[in-house]
């Protein structure tokens, strides 16, 4: 097998050798061997965001929920942050003669912003399939929304991203549409599945434990309406069993799951959009960055009370001249557990604007403002307030290479 020398601007970030990230006249290139007939492409994107956060909770870019009005003198404070954590290189590797790819990929966004990893797996592709190995997406829609924020709109953030898993799909060619088929085992029962403190005479539950991995199933159809880019409509389930314990329970087998649905349809310079999903136990896949109510509850009876979830978005854009993109959207969250929560349904309100400006072919400027709105959380006894708000502003300018 012959060798390969690619020559990589950015090498050392991976591998901790020569010099460079940045452009060739100020760094040096390195250069990295590859066995065999593998091919290696280096790509990345640099993510800098200036974030304005007023009654908000958590850092700016961790948050998607406002601070009650009575929670400490933040509640009515505008705080200023930012962050260029989320920058992220990876390397993409393709093999034709054994007739496989893969990736690893990795970012900053950790304590002290150290490397960490974020994807790292290998896709052998068969005829007419494809299985994948390691860790990637979950194939659950996780960018249903149009916000640029790195934490998304509550109702859609969810708590599971990217693990490690084992995921066997398919594409089939329908003449004007063509149809993506996927299985996965996903190894985040664990983040799906919340656990908080009990709330009014109810005891929390804990996940102690998982012995099989999250079952999930994503069909995905891109459509060639003929008024632009072709539509894509999703649909997804996924299955979540989980050992918990609380109160009188004790590593007990609980079953969560959850589905969702979508469509986006581009009309020449208009993209309009929306999403569904919904959960029985499996809460955090609304994701909210705080009061996320737990995912089951147990009585004095040792009964247990699963709560149910259910979040909807719409959302447009329209792209006047190529470099200017603006968009809106409305997202909703509720959370229903008729006995913990006496019959009331505490739920999130999110409004977003944005318009994105592309400054060059490879970089581009981001504003966003959301209106972030919490009713009835005080059935969850998490917080006293039952109506609270806050606002945020994002500027985000990224380059993508």
């Amino acid at each position: 097998m012959k060798k390969r020398l690619i020559s990589l601007v950015a090498a050392a970030a991976l591998v901790g050798g020569v010099a460079v990230a940045g452009a060739p006249q100020v760094a040096k290139a390195g250069t990295v061997t590859v066995k065999g007939d593998t091919q290696a492409t280096l790509y990345g994107f640099v993510w800098a965001q200036y974030d304005w956060i007023n009654q908000a909770t958590g850092d700016a870019d961790h948050s998607n929920m406002p601070i009650p009005d009575n929670d400490g003198y933040l509640y009515d404070k505008t705080q200023a942050e930012t962050s260029v954590g989320v920058t992220r290189i990876g390397f993409a590797f393709k093999n034709e003669d054994a007739n496989l790819n893969g990736r690893i990929e990795g970012g900053f966004f950790h304590a002290g912003n150290n490397f960490r990893l974020r994807r790292a797996y290998v896709q052998h592709n068969f005829d007419g399939f494809y299985v994948l190995i390691g860790q990637e997406w979950i194939i659950e829609e996780n960018f249903a929304s149009i916000s640029a924020g790195f934490t998304a709109p509550a109702g859609f953030d969810e708590g599971i991203l990217r693990v490690p898993q084992v995921r066997i799909g398919t594409n089939l060619d329908l003449g004007s549409a063509n149809l993506d088929l996927a299985l996965a085992f996903e190894w985040g029962n664990k983040s799906a599945v919340s656990s908080s403190a009990g709330v009014n005479g109810y005891d929390g539950a804990a996940v102690d434990r998982y012995t099989f991995p999250t079952t999930a199933a994503r069909a995905v159809l891109h459509l060639d309406t003929g008024f632009g880019a072709p539509a894509k409509i999703y649909a997804w389930g996924s299955i979540i069993p989980v050992y918990v314990t609380g109160g009188s329970k004790q590593d007990e087998s609980e079953t969560s799951y959850a589905f969702g649905a979508g469509v986006n349809v581009p009309i020449s310079m208009f993209t309009v959009g929306g999403n569904f999903q919904y959960s029985d136990g499996a809460t955090n896949y609304a994701g909210l960055s705080d009061y996320q109510p737990a995912s089951y509850y147990i009585n004095n009876n040792g009964d247990d009370e699963d709560t149910e979830m259910y979040a909807f978005n719409v959302n447009a854009t329209v792209t006047p001249i190529p470099c200017v993109t603006l968009g809106a959207e409305y997202d909703y969250v509720e959370f229903k557990n008729d006995d913990v929560f006496d019959g009331t349904k505490p739920k999130v309100h999110t409004f977003v604007g944005n318009a994105k400006i592309k400054t060059t072919k490879y970089t581009t400027l981001t504003l966003e403002w959301r209106h972030m709105k919490a009713k009835d959380f005080d059935a969850t006894g998490l917080v006293d307030d039952d109506d609270f708000s806050g606002d945020q502003i994002y500027a985000l300018y990224m380059y993508k290479f």
